[in-house]
């Protein structure tokens, strides 16, 4: 069942900051809480990726073997694609301290995004701010 606490998490994403409250506590509904401990990996890279996380608690690296693209804190989200595809994931997650984390699966997610377009319009918006961040950092180099 979500809570008042989950529905707060997911609007200081920047996926869900924008969704209607209603919509939140739909996405609220199908959230599962998992907790970890530093050095769990969450994820392995060339893993078939079906579903999201939101970091509540510690931090996340993403990482490829010893080089690390992000460290991921409080609020920030992860696996995102794996929402809209179920490719293998493009790198490895692990946690870099202990971590409570939301999981969003993909089918009951796919049901929400049918129904809602903001939903939709929010993960768009944040793709595209990750491309251009990842095109200006290739045009630096």
């Amino acid at each position: 069942m979500h809570t008042t606490k989950e529905v707060s998490l997911l609007k200081k994403t920047d996926i869900f900051k924008n969704t209607p409250e209603t919509d939140l506590e739909v996405i609220a509904s199908i959230l599962e809480n998992i907790s970890l401990k530093n050095g769990d990996s969450i994820f392995i890279k060339g893993d078939i990726g079906d579903c999201m996380y939101i970091v509540e608690k510690g931090s996340v690296r993403i990482h490829d073997g010893a080089y690390t693209f992000a460290i991921l804190k409080e609020n920030e989200v992860f696996g995102e694609l794996s929402l809209l595809d179920s490719e293998t994931r493009s790198a490895s997650a692990t946690c870099n301290d202990d971590c409570v984390l939301y999981k969003l699966d993909q089918l009951p997610f796919y049901k929400i995004l049918a129904k809602d377009q903001e939903v939709l319009k929010g993960i768009l918006q944040m793709l595209c701010r990750r491309i251009r961040m990842l095109d200006e950092k290739s045009a630096h180099q």
